[in-house]
């Protein structure tokens, strides 16, 4: 008779296992707040009744690996400190309890920051470390910031200790659209995602294209992009190089800022000791700041500008109408090709 409890014990610790960690939703879609709670109401109160019965029964833990199983409609959700963490959902499952690793069929994964989704990711495949509840998602991976940045790579591994979504392979980027002329795209050879900051990173040989409604295009290198999932300023890092409207401009740091009542890319500074340079001008300053809806550019810190041997200097200088006029404050000039 005990041994036949002992058997009924370790089958309704099975399918506590199962209860707990799988559901079988009919379509993948999102639980609410009173429907989680609910739902571990009622785990805690069939744990504890086969804690009660494991004491009567007097069970014993069973020697051997766990048999495989197979499960399909997989639905899980992990949470940290009381709030949720992820939440994935897959097509299907296979694993064992002894093994504490699920492989999975067709993904999605939910990240979670306060309580709200800030980034989704989907693909062929994934794992479960059941000990560190990390995951692994492989085969034809996109991840999604809540505001329309889409990040598409061959794989990515999420740390749960660190809340860091990663890929070490190549990635590709597209940004939300605005009114200025389609979404910025960028490529780079890897990627990190923070999802307690809401920070996507883009780093190593970055490229990235951006076009505007006047038919402008920006084409950016840089050792590293960074980018929000909270507004769409992105920055750029490291050897910024950067060709628009026939100028070249280079940078250690340079910012794309946005109009966010338009939506629409506003304009775009470079820090930290700038150098520009068209068909016939060279500039210098420790700051450029391009006003993309004036159509001027300001230069600050020291500014400079040699044309034709002429050298153009003052506390700030202004190109206005795209570089057809100039405005300088407090000038100094030093002028070698005057007329005589």
């Amino acid at each position: 008779m005990a041994k036949f409890k002992n058997l009924i014990f370790t089958a309704l610790l099975v399918l506590l296992f199962v209860e707990v960690l799988i559901v079988f939703p009919q379509k993948l879609e999102h639980e609410d707040d009173t429907q989680v709670q609910a739902r571990v109401e009622l785990q805690e109160k069939r744990r504890k009744e086969l804690e009660e019965l494991g004491k009567d029964a007097q069970a014993k833990p069973t020697a051997g690996p766990m048999a495989d199983q197979r499960m399909g409609g997989v639905h899980l959700v992990e949470s940290q400190k009381g709030q949720r963490d992820w939440e994935l959902f897959s097509e299907s499952a296979e694993g064992s309890q002894g093994s504490g690793n699920w492989k999975l069929k067709k993904v999605r994964v939910f990240f979670y920051n306060k309580e709200k989704v800030e980034f989704t990711a989907t693909g062929d495949e994934g794992t479960i470390d059941a000990a560190s509840k990390d995951l692994k998602i492989e085969g034809n991976v996109i991840t999604r910031s809540e505001n329309g940045y889409v990040f598409k790579t061959p794989g990515i591994s999420y740390s749960s200790v660190k809340r860091l979504i990663e890929s070490p392979e190549t990635v590709y980027m597209e940004g939300p659209p605005d009114k200025s002329g389609g979404g910025m795209v960028v490529k780079g050879r890897s990627m990190q995602v923070f999802v307690d900051q809401s920070k996507m990173v883009i780093r190593e040989k970055v490229t990235a294209t951006k076009s505007t409604n006047q038919g402008k295009r920006f084409e950016i290198d840089a050792d590293g992009a960074e980018f929000s999932g909270k507004h769409n300023m992105a920055r750029f890092l490291g050897a910024v190089r950067m060709n628009y409207d026939g100028m070249r401009l280079e940078g250690p740091e340079a910012s794309f800022m946005y109009d966010r009542g338009e939506n629409i890319l506003s304009s775009i500074s470079i820090l930290g000791g700038v150098k520009v340079s068209d068909a016939d001008k060279f500039a210098t300053a420790d700051t450029v700041n391009l006003d993309l809806l004036a159509n001027k550019y300001v230069f600050k810190g020291k500014p400079k500008v040699i044309q034709n041997n002429d050298e153009l200097s003052g506390e700030e200088i202004i190109f206005l109408e795209g570089g057809k006029k100039v405005k300088v404050e407090r000038v100094r000039a030093k002028m070698e090709n005057m007329d005589k």
